[in-house]
C-alpha cells in the first residue's frame, strides 16, 4: 500500500503544472494542473483507504440513469 508508483500521475502532472508556472506568462495554465494534480492525489488516497478497509470500489451511475439507491417507504 505504501508504494509511491500510485501517485506517478499526480506527480507527472504536477511537474507540468509547475513548468508551466515558470515558462509562460498567465499563470493560471500552470495553476489549473497542479489543482488537479491535487485533486488527483485526494482521489488515489480515497481509494487506497478504501481498498485498505476492504470496502468495493465506488461506482457511478450512467448519466440520466435513476439511481439504484432505495427509497424508504
Amino acid at each position: 500500500m505504501n508504494n509511491w508508483r500510485a501517485f506517478r500521475p499526480a506527480i507527472w502532472i504536477g511537474m507540468l503544472g509547475v513548468a508551466l508556472l515558470l515558462l509562460v506568462t498567465p499563470f493560471f495554465f500552470g495553476a489549473v494542473l497542479i489543482g488537479a494534480a491535487i485533486g488527483i492525489v485526494f482521489r488515489i488516497e480515497t481509494g487506497r483507504r478504501r481498498a485498505a478497509r476492504g470496502l468495493p470500489a465506488r461506482r457511478r451511475a450512467a448519466p440520466g440513469l435513476p439511481s439504484r439507491r432505495r427509497r424508504g417507504r
